[in-house]
């Protein structure tokens, strides 16, 4: 007859602590997403719009279960749109907040761009934008996730030097960036570049 292992008695010894360590993490991590999206929203009037690019910022942040893990992922889902004739179009999704990344079996906080899957060039255009950008001053962590079609702007582990300021900073830098590239993502949505003149 087997027995129970040191890590099953340990766990079932302090369930409780364990059941607490996990709401307050949920807690914690879903007001500080919550507070960078306030504070976006204070810094600049809403949608965030320049030329022919608009940010529309989300009204509350989501949450997701991973299931690698049991503790729930908040983020932020802000809808980029392009003005292509008359309409701003949906073209992708500017996503900021901490998630569970299974490399690093950590937590980490993260900012990345998801293109929709009309535009399958876009996430090339915008890193190589991002690349020759002179604004881009910190691009802690950023990728190009080609496989994926995603950038990753920004991955900062969770601990002690994460605070609001600069995870404020990280998305204020990827909106700008993002605002300021209307003609990568002209031609990812098939405009000519005489019409943006």
């Amino acid at each position: 007859m087997s027995a129970l292992s040191e890590v099953t008695t340990l766990i079932g010894q302090r369930a409780a602590d364990l059941e607490k360590a996990r709401e307050v993490f949920t807690s914690e991590t879903r007001a500080f997403v919550n507070g960078i999206l306030a504070a976006v929203r204070r810094a600049r009037s809403e949608p965030w719009a320049q030329a022919r690019v608009r940010i529309d910022l989300p009204r509350e942040i989501e949450m997701e279960g991973k299931s690698a893990v049991s503790l729930e992922s908040p983020f932020a889902r802000c809808q980029l749109r392009f003005r292509k004739e008359t309409t701003y179009r949906h073209i992708g999704d500017v996503r900021f907040g901490i998630e569970f990344e299974e490399a690093a079996s950590s937590f980490v906080w993260q900012i990345t761009l998801v293109p929709n899957a009309r535009y399958p060039r876009m996430d090339d255009l915008v890193w190589q934008h991002l690349k020759t950008a002179p604004e881009t001053t910190s691009t802690l962590g950023a990728v190009h996730q080609t496989k994926a079609n995603i950038v990753r702007f920004v991955q900062r582990p969770v601990d002690k030097d994460l605070d609001g300021e600069c995870a404020f900073a990280d998305v204020k830098q990827v909106l700008d960036l993002l605002l300021g590239a209307d003609r990568p993502l002209a031609e990812a949505v098939g405009i000519d570049q005489e019409e943006l003149l």
